[in-house]
């Protein structure tokens, strides 16, 4: 075979390993510099019988860091309880939806259904400016927004084996920040300024409630994205001759089902607001329903009693911690009832509610209980996308704006 100048390459791994162990066979060449140390009485000492000797040891230093290392959770954690206690995060839903929410409240419904003086606000027309900003804000949540992160992926029934691209885009939980946030900056501008200094709006904020029910602990763990404050609390007129859906039978299910038991818990309720702050009753909470983070533990779908239950015990967890605030961890009947407004959203389909508390005696269903006025499945928009390059907002409907304004001003 001709050689050609390919083959007369050297290979570089080969030609490493040949001149490694050409090195490793030099010996070393006496420079006479030990001697001439010696004479001029410098010490030497051979490196080798250096490295043998052992390092000293140092204290160890523990270093001050942003975060304290977690404690082990075992029985020594300061938050371990032997009783345990059920636990409903906000991350989670309830297998029964609104039937178990009303059977762990101890809440008759009132369906499709306001107080009065909501409904009359909810009626008086907007100026056609506001109506223009609200579509703005729409298209600035789905449309317009920079953020491009990864999407869930897409699967189909028909194909389940099929795997789609993966698709860039506004993220749920980004969309209904945006869009709440300047809903809310509406209602403001539009609402008298006596009304807007009397109000605090904070967002995301923890609260947690701990409650006892048929020799059941149970404690509410949930996060409020928007809660307004006021500076006196919320009341309502209520009418007497509603129509009420009593508290529903759930045998053979219990009343915990899906709610996962834990030992390490804090068994005191806590209101985000501290009591020193005049602007702390609570008067209007939002809450984000984000599909990729709310889920059964089961890994089924979510369903629409669910989203409902859902939003009765997010406003149950504000307002009862408001309430132990008030009157003590271990108050029952209520001197007066306790009123709070809800919104849950997943930034195209709106929730409305009113939840009167009237005890947290929660035991049984006999006795005094809690009222849950609610209007569900309003959808603000059918569709907002770019269709032909253009921007496209397609079936506004007006009448959310009217709740939310009116859940605001009442």
């Amino acid at each position: 075979m001709r050689l050609s100048q390919v083959l007369n390459r050297q290979h570089i791994g080969f030609m490493f390993k040949k001149h490694w162990i050409v090195q490793g066979k030099r010996v070393p060449i006496d420079t006479g510099v030990e001697e001439q140390l010696k004479a001029k009485g410098i010490q030497v000492e051979d490196a080798l019988e250096f490295v043998k000797k052992e390092p000293e040891r140092h204290e160890r230093v523990t270093i001050v860091g942003p975060y304290e290392p977690a404690i082990p959770l075992d029985e020594n954690h300061p938050d371990y309880k032997e009783r345990p206690c059920y636990t409903l995060k906000n991350t989670n839903v309830l297998l029964e939806g609104i039937s178990q929410a009303q059977v762990l409240t101890k809440t008759i419904l009132a369906e499709d259904k306001l107080p009065p003086r909501i409904e009359e606000l909810a009626e008086v027309p907007a100026p056609t400016a506001i109506h223009e900003n609200i579509k703005k804000a729409i298209l600035s949540a789905n449309v317009f927004d920079t953020e491009q992160k990864k999407l869930p992926k897409i699967k189909d029934p028909v194909r389940p084996a099929y795997n789609f691209p993966r698709i860039l885009g506004i993220t749920d939980r980004r969309r209904n920040q945006i869009l709440t946030n300047k809903l809310l900056q509406l209602v403001e501008k539009s609402s008298d300024s006596e009304v807007t200094q009397s109000r605090y709006v904070v967002n995301d904020v923890n609260c947690h409630t701990v409650f006892d029910k048929e020799d059941d602990l149970i404690q509410f763990q949930d996060v409020s994205n928007i809660l307004v404050t006021s500076n006196k609390p919320v009341k309502h007129d209520t009418e007497k001759t509603v129509t009420f859906a009593d508290i529903p039978d759930l045998y053979p299910v219990k009343h915990t089902v899906t709610l996962v038991e834990d030992h390490f818990y804090d068994d005191t309720s806590k209101y985000p607001i501290r009591p020193t702050v005049s602007v702390r009753h609570p008067h209007t909470t939002w809450l984000h329903y984000n599909s990729t983070e709310v889920s059964n533990i089961y890994e089924t779908p979510v369903t629409k009693e669910q989203i409902l239950g859902r939003a009765l015990t997010h406003a149950f967890t504000v307002a009862s911690s408001y309430a132990k605030q008030l009157h003590g961890e271990d108050v029952k009947d209520l001197p007066e009832p306790i009123y709070l407004n809800c919104i849950q959203t997943d930034g195209q389909k709106f929730h409305f509610g009113v939840l009167e508390l009237n005890t947290l005696d929660v035991d049984g269903k006999e006795g005094t209980k809690n009222v849950w006025y609610s209007k569900n499945d309003l959808r603000l928009y059918e569709s907002s996308c770019y269709f032909s390059g253009m921007p496209v907002l397609e079936n506004y409907n007006n009448k959310v704006y009217g709740y939310i304004n009116a859940l605001y001003n009442c």
